[in-house]
């Protein structure tokens, strides 16, 4: 069966019966508790894909490469219901699409939230859209409050992903005053640093005064 389909990020021909062998599914095993949900529901939510010419393979993923190797576990030799897209047709889905077949990167991740997210799109809607546990869809929403140069940091690997998360939670301006205290051309911005750093914003110095007024027993 195919038919139109449209909805606020996609549009494109619905079908029914789309082999799996047809599709280029990256290697790799889906969340276990996405396999037990579709071998328990079925796959609720149709994969995105795009026609090329290239081999026996006739589809590439857009949207839904976790659902689809959970799929492809399942049943190796089955088909799936999916929509097939023939035309990007809006800047945003365009960065949805080359993000969500990239291996797992925050950054990219991020990038495709904020996407999302400009289409007025739930945390809950964007966690099924690009197949990512609830908890990782949170973390991705803390790290959208990160500074460009925090963001930059985190792109260039000087920043890891646990140590972002903590300066997320500072102002801009704070993020900044932290990356401009150590050279960022020598130093790797650790998550003890961090720490120690969110630690003397919420607790100045000079709010600590006051312990050397206690007298010692």
């Amino acid at each position: 069966m195919r038919c139109e389909f449209c909805n606020p990020l996609m549009k494109g021909t619905f079908i029914d019966d789309l082999p799996l062998s047809q599709i280029n599914i990256p290697e790799g095993k889906a969340p276990r508790n996405l396999v037990r949900s579709i071998q328990e529901q079925g796959l609720i939510e149709p994969p995105v894909v795009q026609q090329c010419d290239y081999g026996e393979t006739r589809y590439r993923i857009l949207a839904g490469i976790r659902r689809l190797q959970a799929v492809r576990e399942i049943r190796p030799e089955g088909s799936v219901v999916a929509i097939v897209r023939v035309h990007p047709y809006n800047g945003a889905d365009i960065t949805l699409a080359e993000n969500i077949v990239r291996s797992r990167n925050f950054v990219s991740e991020l990038h495709a939230f904020r996407d999302l997210r400009r289409l007025s799109m739930t945390e809950e809607d964007i966690q099924k859209q690009l197949g990512l546990y609830k908890k990782d869809v949170k973390k991705l929403a803390q790290l959208a409050q990160l500074s460009l140069a925090a963001e930059h940091a985190l792109a260039q690997g000087k920043l890891s992903p646990s140590a972002a998360l903590i300066l997320a939670k500072m102002p801009a301006a704070v993020q900044d005053e932290f990356l401009a205290s150590c050279p960022p051309e020598t130093s790797k911005y650790t998550l003890t640093s961090v720490k120690a750093w969110r630690m003397q914003h919420l607790l100045p110095s000079a709010q600590l005064s006051f312990l050397a007024d206690i007298p010692l027993q």
